[in-house]
């Protein structure tokens, strides 16, 4: 605060009007600090590149950032770890120096121990600059000149008593000094040229701090001297001379860390801010002193207008725009702005008060009103030089000439927009109300005496100047209201049309600024253009607009842009522009500034100047990753499969670098150019194609195209060969394995059928061993009968049984060597078998033997001696312990069903219970074997059919129960 005045009003209101004057602006900054990365914040002093990246001599080191990180640099033998006083040589190394006398420089990632002046210095800190055959590094007691190539030190004394003792400075390959009464020009440690310094330097009565010498764009050249306590002394060295500069008393106060010079202007960096000074004529004039309660140590304009500035503890701060400002306020916060005439812009309160701001001299009149409910709204009367401020609560109007207060009776609440008609009445959007209402001196009319009123939620309202029209806009849309007070709503594709934002163009033309859905340009009813996104708008949502001739500056949610109406082109301005926030309240223009308000601040912007050139730094890759694994820096990288994951990471130094222009990137002969988003550092590809490929990266307007080569490959399980080969070994190995299996099938076959040989030979051996075993066990019964008869000596009889049992023994034996014999062979053998049977039984059984007409004995087959057992234990078992009525059936017959032949052996004897008990009776030792051989022949017969045979065994029983005799049935199936 400059000044403060008090002004002694006649109130309407019978109050005492205050008036505050405010004077304080400062420029938009981006702090950098710890919190954003910044190894400390502590810096000495900083220089800028070539390339653009930004060095830092800090307490933790040397520090390079190139606007998006940071690297440290340290070296082994380092004592400590402060460096101070920053040089950068014409081979683009970074030199600096420490307490210790180490002096260091850093080229790319190197940071090379190069001398140590410690022994010279003493502890003491110097300056030190470079051409390119030596350093020279200087304090108030000596200069040491360093050969680059050999490090060979010439020392020179400077003497003790001399308070003209200035900093060594280079410019143009030559290195200056002044030293005594001499402003010395110094090459390869000799002086090659000198100049007498201005007498008035000479000061005796208090000592000064060194000489600084500040060179211009154009040659000229400045020598500063500060004097404690005292004003500054500046001289320029034009026409062969010196020229004294008068200092503005403000340098008095301040201690000096550093001077440049900037276009045609000095910036000092003191313990206060910084003190931005141009010359004009003899006078050194304070054009603007900055960041007043900073400890600034170093400055410096980079390539892009940006200003750096260094902070012995508050770390970097950045100005991205010296014309974008931010207006000092009084404790409380802004709502509304309103621009008035003569220069003039209203400003309002949220504790009911109003500022008007004068954007000449920059001072803000505050003006108190009675009431402090938040200001809603203001509108301009310029006709009547009034300006009405719409309280939430309370209306007055201010008489801007006379500056009266007078409060308004039948008061608006919470008004959000209203706009005049004519002289007398106000159209205007509350939160409850779209409305139009008369003015009578200062009261409104009456609820019930509305011009027009509807109940529902107002945005914002605007009477054209031009056209005379009406327009409110609601919840429910867009609407104009007609002179019969009829509301017409406007609609783009028959949807409402959502905005709070409508102005007046110079050609009467009216935009909306919708929520959504970009902007809106009405003539009359009709939306005549909608520019979106498409046409270069930075978004859809709309904040605040305002009008400056030709041009609309529009504030979306994240840029501010310069619409140019009449070719539809666009300015555009970002966060890193300087642009501190984009949520805008509202906008206006006063001449060459325009003013805007978030809820927190308010800010100015001088229109012409804000637009930086276009600035395209140089860009450069800064990492490959190949499946997310970092690759060596080469002139070629290699990926060995088409579907690799491969990132690009790129840079471009500085603090837009990346955002200050359009990137686009493409692979050479393969694709188009591809846009990158603004801002982005990486370019990610899933895929790549298969052989050599040249990545290409440009930024739009630079004729420079950066490029990798990269050779994607495919992998080997990919290529032909491989294929073919995997096929061929396929293939063999389906041959091998089928092969192999077929080999092993087939030995497993041949082992079954040999497994089967075996068995069968080993059942037919067994079979052959039982009928080996049944022979001796008939004629073992039929020698018996022989013997009997011959014992008896019944010779007939013996004979012809003889006779007949050779012939049966004869047919047995060749019934023997057969698997198989037809029916009519056993029928034969039966018959004769039966005959000799007969014969021992005396004649005393009946026999017979009955067979189906339908079998054919020649082609039904038998086992042999498979009926012959059961006959046998017919007559053993069941027919020779009866004494008479003997009698015994075989019945063959055939069975359609199951194409099997049922032989049936019938006997009436004693039956199986029967004869059980006599076996008791017999001796213990005696084993009947035909039973046994019987059964296992039926299981080894089975072992080797599909069709099995049965035996079936009836006891036979009558009336009463008793036993009668037995029944084996055998069932034998045919295979016909």
């Amino acid at each position: 605060m400059r000044s403060i005045h008090f002004f002694k009003l006649l109130l309407v209101v019978g109050f005492l009007l205050s008036i505050i004057c405010v004077k304080a602006q400062e420029p938009v900054t981006l702090s950098i600090t710890e919190a954003q990365g910044l190894p400390s914040n502590e810096i000495y002093s900083m220089e800028e590149d070539a390339k653009g990246f930004v060095w830092l001599a800090t307490n933790k080191g040397l520090v390079r950032y190139d606007g998006t990180t940071f690297q440290s640099y340290a070296h082994p033998e380092q004592v400590g770890l402060s460096v101070f006083d920053l040089f950068v040589d014409q081979m683009y190394r970074v030199w600096c120096m420490n307490l210790s006398g180490q002096i260091f420089y850093a080229q790319d990632d190197d940071f090379v121990l190069f001398a140590n002046v410690n022994e010279e210095f003493k502890g003491s800190l110097g300056n030190l600059v470079a051409n390119e055959e030596e350093l020279v590094v200087s304090y108030f007691k000596s200069r040491v000149a360093i050969n680059l190539k050999t490090k060979e030190k010439k020392v020179s004394d400077i003497p003790q008593n001399n308070f003209s003792y200035g900093l060594v400075a280079h410019h143009d390959g030559n290195i200056f000094q002044p030293v005594g009464k001499y402003f010395k020009i110094i090459k390869n440690s000799q002086v090659t040229n000198k100049y007498l310094l201005p007498s008035s330097l000479h000061d005796e009565a208090l000592r000064p701090q060194p000489i600084r010498t500040v060179f211009l764009p154009n040659g000229n050249l400045y020598l500063i001297q500060e004097l404690l306590g005292k004003s500054l002394k500046v001289f320029i060295r034009e026409n062969d001379g010196w020229t004294s500069l008068n200092t503005p008393a403000d340098f008095k106060d301040v201690r000096i860390q550093s001077v440049h010079a900037h276009d045609n202007q000095l910036f000092f960096s003191t313990n206060k801010g910084v003190l931005i000074c141009e010359r004009n004529g003899s006078d050194l004039l304070l054009n603007q002193s900055i960041l007043q309660d900073f400890f600034t140590t170093d400055t410096f304009i980079d390539n892009d207008q940006n200003i750096w500035i260094s902070t012995l503890r508050s770390g970097l701060i950045v100005v991205p725009n010296i014309h974008v400002r931010e207006h000092t306020l009084p404790a409380t916060l802004p709502t509304r702005i309103e621009k008035l005439s003569n220069d003039h812009v209203a400003v309002g309160f949220e504790n009911g008060n109003i500022g008007i701001v004068s954007s000449k001299t920059e001072e803000m009149e505050v003006i108190k009103f009675p009431t402090s409910t938040a200001v809603s709204t203001l509108l301009y009367d310029k006709q009547n030089s009034d300006l009405f401020v719409f309280q939430k609560l309370y209306n007055y109007r201010y008489d801007l000439s006379t500056r009266k207060i007078a409060k308004l009776e039948n008061q608006l609440t919470t008004v959000k927009k209203a706009s005049l008609i004519g002289t007398d009445t106000i159209l205007y959007a509350s939160a409850g109300f779209i409305a139009a209402r008369l003015l009578k001196e200062n009261e409104f009319t009456k609820r019930d005496e509305f011009l027009f009123q509807q109940n529902i939620r107002g945005y914002t309202a605007l009477h054209t100047v031009k056209s005379d029209q009406s327009y409110l806009a609601s919840v429910e849309g867009l609407h104009m209201l007609t002179k019969d007070l009829q509301l017409n709503p406007i609609t783009f594709k028959n949807l409402p049309i959502l905005t709070r934002n409508l102005i007046e163009d110079n050609s009467g033309n009216v935009w909306a600024g919708s929520f959504k859905n970009g902007l809106y340009k009405i003539n009359g009813e009709k939306v005549v253009d909608h520019i979106s996104t498409h046409a270069g708008l930075a978004s859809q949502v709309i904040n605040a607009l305002a009008v400056d001739g030709d041009y609309l500056w529009i504030c979306t949610d994240n840029a501010l842009q310069r619409y140019h109406i009449p070719s539809g082109s666009f300015n555009t301005l970002y966060a890193r522009d300087g642009i501190p926030s984009f949520s805008i309240v509202n906008m206006t223009m006063d001449g060459d500034y325009l003013y805007m308000n978030t809820p927190l601040k308010l800010f100015s912007i001088q229109k012409e100047k804000v637009f930086k050139p276009l600035y395209i730094p140089d860009y450069y890759f800064t990492e490959v990753q190949i499946d997310g694994k970092t690759q060596e820096k080469s002139d070629k990288y290699i990926i060995e499969n088409k579907n690799t994951p491969t990132t690009i990471f790129y840079n471009a130094n500085g603090l837009r670098g990346l955002t200050s222009g359009n990137f686009e990137y493409r692979i050479k002969n393969h694709t188009e150019w591809t846009a990158q988003p603004q801002g982005a550092n990486s370019i990610q590809f899933a895929s790549l194609p298969l052989g050599k490929l040249t990545f290409e990266l440009r930024q739009l307007g630079s004729d420079k195209i950066k490029s990798l080569k990269l050779i994607v490959t495919q992998p080997f399980y990919q290529r032909l060969w491989f294929w073919l080969l995997m096929a061929t070994l396929i293939m063999a190995f389906i041959i091998f394995y089928y092969r192999r299996k077929l080999r092993f099938r087939e030995s497993e076959k041949n082992k079954e059928l040999r497994q089967l040989a075996l068995d069968n030979e080993l059942i037919t051996l067994r079979l052959e061993n039982l009928r080996s075993q049944m022979n001796p066990h008939f004629i073992f019964n039929a020698l018996n009968s022989i013997q009997e008869y011959i014992v008896s000596n019944e010779r007939k009889l013996a004979s012809s049984y003889l006779v007949k049992f050779s012939r049966l023994i004869r047919m047995y034996l060749d019934q023997s060597r057969e698997n198989q014999i037809p029916l009519k062979e056993e029928l034969q053998a039966m018959q004769l078998y039966l005959d000799l049977e007969k014969v021992r039984f005396e004649e005393k059984l009946d026999y017979s033997l009955q067979v189906d007409e339908r079998l054919d004995q020649d082609r039904v087959m038998l086992p042999p001696l498979f009926i012959q057992p059961y006959v046998e234990n017919s007559l053993k078992h069941g027919l020779l312990h009866k004494k008479d009525n003997r009698e015994l059936r075989v019945v063959f017959q055939w069975d359609d069903a199951t194409d099997s032949i049922i032989i049936c052996v019938t006997d009436n004897g004693i039956g199986r219970e029967a004869s059980q008990e006599l076996k008791k009776q017999q001796n213990r030792y005696h084993k009947s074997f035909a039973t046994y051989a019987n059964q296992e022949r039926v299981d080894l017969l089975n072992s080797k059919r599909h069709a099995k045979l049965s035996v079936k065994i009836i006891d036979l029983k009558d009336d009463n129960e008793q036993s009668c005799g037995t029944q084996v049935c055998i069932t034998i199936p045919q295979q016909l």
